[in-house]
This record gives C-alpha cells, structure tokens and sequence, in this order.
C-alpha cells in the first residue's frame, strides 16, 4: 500500500479477489494479495498532502450496501497528522494493532506509526488478548489500538490484562458507542496510558478527539471536540455535520461521482449528536432512532440502562420494529440464553420506564445465534429488524378459538379487549382504557377474583396475577366515589325525565358529569398520552360513544320516520330544539365535541410536554380559558336559542374535571376545594344545583373510596358502567311503558328505564366482542396465507 501511495496509484482495499470483481464504477487493474499477513511493520513514511486521489474506502455498510468513498492524500495526510499530534506520538511507539488493516480505523494506525517512525505489530490472530497481555509483560508493545467490541472482552474479565496493563503508553478506540462507565473502565486497566478516542466516518475520519485519560468525568459521556481545522455543526434536525480537510468529497458507484458536500463544504451525516461546552456528544443514528409514540429512544442509550439493570455485559442489541399503535415497536435482541428472556424483557421494561416510556405491547425480546455486525463490530440494526419480521411469519397463526371463558387475569384483558395483543407487562392505561371501560372491567375482576387494589389501573396483567394468588376473599369491596357519583345523576336525570322525582328545581346533573368525563381524561387517559405522545385513545373513546349513539338513533328515525341529519352528524346540539322533530342526545353530542378539542390541544407537543411538568398548573390554565372563551362568545353570541346546549358553555366542567383529577395531595386537594366553592355558586347562584356540585365535588376530591358490601357496589357500578346505554334508551322505554299502561307510570317507567339500559349496554357489548374476536380472526387468517405463499 504504501509503495502505491509514493507511487500515486489510487486503490481500494477487498478482503479477496471476488470481492474486487463486485466494485460499481471502478475499474481494477490488478489485485495485490500480501504474502505476509501477521508480523512486525518497521518501515518509514512520509505523510503525503495534494488533492489527487488515494484510495477508495467502503463504509461498513450498517444499514444497507456499503458506499465507495473516494479519499484523496490530503484526506489522508491530514487525518494522520492530527492523530499525531494529537496522541503526541514519538518514534518509541510499538504498537499492537488490533483491527484488520483492511479497515480504514486500522490503516490509519499503520499510517501514523509509521509516519514517525515507530512498529505496527499486526497479530496473526486478529485481536487476542492474551497475546497483548504477555507482549506487554515483555515490553514487546506500548500501544494498542481497538474498538469497542473487543475491549469489552478485556472489562468483562480484567484479569486477563492485570499489572501488565501499567506497560502501556498510547492508546486509540474506534468510534463505536462506549459508555462513560466502560471508559473509566479501560482508564483504570491502562492508568499510565493516553488514550483517545475518536468519532469520524469513512467519509469524514477522526473529526472530533477525547482524551479519555485527561477528560473530567462529566465528559466521558461524550465524543471530544474538532481539532486543527476541522468543525462540528448541528443542522435544524439534529444530524451532525462536519467540514474540514478531513472530508471527502466524492462518493462513486456505477454512474460515477457524486459531490458528498454542500457548496459551503460541509457533509451532512445520518448521525443524531448535541453540543455542550464545545464537546460532541453522539445520540445515535437518525435511521436508528425510536419514535414510540411520539417518544424518542436512542438504541445505544437504551442497551446501555438494560445491562446496567441486569448487571453483566450482557450480549444484546436494541432496534425498532414496526408497531400499529405507537409507530415504532422496541425489539431486544439477545444471544441465545445468555440471559432469560423473562429477566430481559422486565429489564427492558423498568429502563423504558425510566425513561418516561410504557411501551407495553411495543415492547418485543428475541433469541438469537448470534448479533449481525459489520466487520467491525457494529451491529446492523436493520437486519435484526428484518429476523423479527420473518420469526414473526414463520410462527404458526394462533387461532381464536371465540370463547369468553376466563380462568385467569390474562384471560380477562383477552376478553375485556378483544382484537388487541395483550404482553404480560400491559395495563388497563397502556391498553387505552377509559373511565366507563374502567367501571366495566373492575366489576368483572371482582366478580371473577375478588377486590381489586387502589390504583389497579396502572398494574401490568402480571401484576394483578400476583395480587389474585396472594388477596384475601373479603366480601366488603372498596367504591369509588367517582363511581357513585356518576351512578348518583344519572339516577337522578332520569328520574327527572320519568316524572318520578325531581331532585333539584334548577337541575346540575349534566353539569357534574361532564366534570366526570373531565376528570377520566386527566387520570386514564392523559398519563398514557404523555408517555406515548398519541391521542389514538381518546378517538378511542370517542368511536365507542359515537357508534352506539348514531346507532340508536337511527333506530329511532326509522322507526319513527322522521329523518333528521344533523342528529346523525352527531350536531343537533346547535340546532332550535323546537325545529327537532325526533331525537337528540345533544349531552353525547357536547361531549364528543368536548372530546375533538381536546384531542387538538394534547395533539400539540407543547401542550403535551406543559401537562407532563405540571399537570394541576396546565389544568388551571385550561380551566381559565375555557372560562374566558365561554365569556367572549356569551357576551357576542346569544346562545339563549338552544339552551346554551354548547361545548364552551359546558367546557369549564370538563377542564374543572381535570384540575381534580389533577390535585394528588392535601396542599393540591384544598386549593382545588377552594376553586370549586367559589367558582359554582358564582356560576349558578345560591341553589341546589350549586349545593349538588360542590357537595358532590368534594366527595371526589377528598374521599377516593368507600367500604360497601359487595352487593352495593356491584349495583352502583351496573348503574354506572351503563350510564351511556341508559341515556340513550331511557326515552324509549318510558314511552313503551306509557303505550303498555295507557298512560304515564313515573316509578315503572323509571325502573324499566334503567333496567333497560342495562339490558342495552349488555347487548351492545357482547355484539361489539364478537365483532371484534370476527375482525381479529379475519386478519389472523390472512396473515396465515402470507405465511402459506
């Protein structure tokens, strides 16, 4: 090779001959093959600078087929001086090389050991630590030069190198990712060594230096900084950039050369980094990066929080995988059974927790022979993507066999939400439930495995598996008042609507349930959304209000022939009531619609990134301007025409919702109590309907839930969980009872109404789940006939 350079006759390095007969756009004249393979290098050579070209590198081809990179004497020379200068190189150096020199991190080596005339030891065995410990012993060698890959050999057994670790003077690590721990690591293991390590590309090599040996501790993390002429930028996005002699400015392939750099010299990396005080630090690859729902999560980063967990050097790697819910799924790649894979994937799990991520579902861990690397040790994360893909074809197809029979907690998230994977870490939260879902759902855990613990909602399905085997069987049950409440009004709405009893002369109850539907957002719902950054599970709730509504009333026009669009459209809200000729549930209208906007608002990162921080502060905020809203438009738009039948009008209940839901301690309670017992005698005066509200409102607040027999609670919660279903039937089935009785029956038209709904929701539900289970099977067949083509 040298003989080539002071020859100035360009050439590329191939690990044989084949592989020369496979170069796009270069045209080989003869291929060298040494004859001498290991042994010491003692020639001397000068570094050379002009711009005629060098050498065609390969990139090592992570994600996709490696690039020719085409590098001219000056790239090379350059790059040379600086590692010189740098590692303050002298003519004593004896270096063991511990990478092929067929790679341009080892070919660098040889260049500069032999530009200041020391000896290039190339092992006749590749690295071998052994042979490094006993050549240093002898001082035989004084430097090394290795990746990543291979000095985690030497931290994972440190007696391998011992005292002999003292001999060494110079040391260079490639530019794979190393964590500040594993760096004091090999600076403890060589205490006498300086050693560097670089960040470069093949298109733009040793662009930043660390001096690890002289780094403070705060700056291990990074990658160092540019030196000589050499510059460092971020573009809008992120990725690094580079520019400097250093920078090649040509790439080739078939249809010839192509410019690497803008007009302004700079090259533009796939390479995600940040800057602080001067120093780079590397956050991973831009077609490496996570996005879990809006999440970042950098692979490196990741791996590096699991082995900490698992406490070893561990044989993994993380990469994304494709993913319906979150856009990218997090796939742990392990080698055989290194480690289990149950103690892997809970690993995996708490280090996404710490990181503000419930990946759930999106979470896979994977088995296999061995990582897929590149030549030099770094992990092609794109074909460990690709094995997931096709272990996940080669499964057979699961059939759903369509039975409701539940024998466990597994069992019961299957049935409870049909159509959708469950893991083993999933939650109520992370599986999008809401608050009617959550009343629904804890009834069939109780009725099935006995009381559920506080804050159940946020436990995995293994979780709660744990809690069954070891729970006592009480029959006494803990009731929310949530629950109650809600039971509460809507008993009491239709009361009023059956002519049975009227509970208050200036009504309220709507009021508070939309307080309610508030309040569920802010404690199922928005937890969820900020650690995913997706509001898929408010269309959620939207979709399982809207169909059942548009449903029965289409029942109803039908029946009654009166064909009415804007109730289909779900906007009769905005409608003269008395222009209405058959039905309205303008109270789902006005919540759906609550829903829309608030699924813009949390749609906004900012907005979302606020309620992370402080979620009683955002939820005033959000309260106040829904109040300012409702004023301006009162104050220029009469709203007397429809009864005020809005969501501004009503929206100050939800946002009061979540400023409740919002107060998780006593100092955060009584702010809240405060709020509301000013602010509702303000809006309705000195009523009952103000005395319902506030009285209702504190209950929540202060009181999360009440011992009740069990009977109670399953009576309330029935009447709760059916709220909908009730609402929307309750109409009808007055009527039916006033046709059966020829006229009107208050108290039998009251009870058949709520049992009504009941009977509807029960319906609905199991039609809905076969449904569902139908969908599920339908899709699992047509993936079992990709699988059979």
């Amino acid at each position: 090779m040298f003989a080539l350079y002071a020859a100035h006759q360009p050439l590329v390095l191939v690990t044989d001959a084949k592989q020369a007969d496979q170069l796009p756009g270069l045209k080989i004249d003869r291929c060298i093959d040494p004859s001498e393979t290991s042994g010491w290098y003692t020639a001397q050579h000068p570094v050379i600078l002009d711009d005629r070209p060098a050498q065609v590198s390969y990139t090592s081809g992570t994600e996709g087929q490696p690039k020719g990179i085409l590098l001219t004497y000056r790239n090379l020379g350059y790059t040379t001086e600086r590692i010189i200068d740098v590692m303050r190189m002298t003519a004593d150096i004896r270096e063991y090389v511990g990478v092929p020199a067929t790679f341009s991190f080892g070919m660098a080596r040889y260049r500069a050991v032999s530009a200041v005339g020391g000896r290039a030891y190339l092992p006749p065995r590749g690295f071998d630590p052994l042979e490094l410990a006993r050549m240093l012993s002898a001082g035989e060698v004084n430097a090394l030069s290795a990746v990543p890959t291979l000095l985690r050999l030497l931290l994972a057994d440190p007696a391998l190198i011992g005292a002999a670790g003292k001999a060494l003077r110079w040391m260079e690590i490639g530019s794979q990712h190393m964590t500040a721990d594993e760096k004091r690591g090999i600076r403890a293991m060589f205490p006498n060594a300086l050693i560097v390590q670089h960040y470069g590309l093949t298109e733009a090599s040793r662009s930043t230096f660390l001096q690890i040996s002289e780094v403070p501790d705060h700056l291990l993390d990074s990658v160092g900084h540019p030196v000589g002429d050499g510059e460092i930028a971020l573009a809008p996005d992120g990725r690094i950039r580079i520019r400097g002699p250093q920078v090649a400015r040509s790439r080739i392939d078939a249809d010839g050369l192509h410019d690497l750099t803008d007009a302004e010299g700079w090259l533009q990396t796939n390479d995600l980094g940040h800057l602080q005080d001067g120093y780079l630090f590397f956050d991973g690859r831009a077609d490496d990066l996570i996005n879990c729902g809006g999440q970042k999560v950098v692979p490196d980063q990741l791996e590096e929080r699991i082995r900490a967990r698992i406490g070893e050097a561990a044989p993994i790697a993380v990469a994304k995988v494709p993913d319906a819910q979150r856009g990218d799924g997090i796939l742990v790649a392990v080698v055989g059974q290194a480690i289990k894979t149950e103690k892997l994937k809970t690993a995996a799990a708490a280090a996404l927790q710490d990181m503000g991520i419930a990946a759930g579902s999106a979470l896979h861990v994977m088995t296999v022979d061995a990582l897929p690397v590149t030549g030099t040790g770094k992990v092609q994360r794109r074909k460990l993507a690709e094995m997931f893909a096709e272990q996940q074809l080669a499964e057979p197809v699961k059939a759903t066999k369509g039975s409701d029979k539940i024998s466990d907690v597994f069992s019961l998230f299957q049935f409870e939400f049909p159509g959708q994977e469950i893991q083993p870490d999933d939650t109520f939260e992370s599986l999008g439930g809401d608050s009617l879902h959550y009343i629904q759902f804890s009834l069939s855990f109780e009725r099935h495995f006995g009381a559920l613990p506080d804050e159940w909602e946020k436990l995995s399905t293994t979780d709660l598996q744990h809690h069954v085997e070891k729970s006592d069987k009480s029959t006494w049950r803990s009731l929310e008042t949530v629950t109650l409440t809600r039971a509460f009004f809507m008993i009491c709405i239709i009361g009023l609507h059956a002519g049975a009893f009227s509970y208050s002369s200036n009504w309220g109850a709507a009021y508070f349930l939309y307080i309610l539907a508030g309040y569920s957002v802010a404690r199922f719902q928005l937890p969820e959304i900020i650690r995913s950054g997706s509001v898929k599970t408010l269309w959620g709730t939207i979709i399982a209000l809207a169909i059942p509504t548009v449903l029965m009333d289409a029942v109803l026009e039908l029946v009654s022939r009166n064909f009415e669009l804007p109730s289909l459209l779900l906007i009769s809200n905005y409608q003269v009531p008395a222009t209405i000729t058959g039905s309205s549930f303008y109270f789902i209208e006005i919540f759906i619609q609550m829903m829309l906007f608030t699924i813009v608002m949390l749609s906004i990162p900012q907005v979302r990134a606020a309620f992370q921080r402080s979620p009683l502060a955002s939820s005033l905020a959000y309260f106040a301007l829904i109040v300012a809203v409702d004023m301006v438009i009162e104050a220029n738009f009469d709203g007397d025409y429809n009864f005020h039948r809005t969501p501004w009008h009503y929206g100050w209940c939800f946002a009061l919702g979540m400023v409740i839901a919002s107060a998780k301690d006593l100092r955060a309670q009584i702010l809240v109590f405060v709020l509301c017992v000013t602010w509702v005698p303000y809006y309705f005066g000195l009523t009952s309907a103000a005395a319902y509200i506030t009285v209702a409102g504190a209950l929540v607040i202060f009181v999360r839930t009440i011992p009740v027999p069990s009977q109670v609670k399953i009576a309330v919660s029935e009447i709760a969980g059916t709220s909908m279903f009730i609402y929307l039937t309750h109409y009808p089935a007055m009527a039916l009872v006033g046709k059966a009785f020829g006229q009107e029956m208050p108290w039998t038209g009251f009870f058949v109404a709520i049992l009504a709904g009941i009977a509807a929701s029960r319906v609905y539900l199991w039609l809905e789940r076969k449904v569902l289970q139908l969908v599920h099977r339908r899709s699992q067949a047509v993936r079992g006939d990709a699988i059979t083509n």
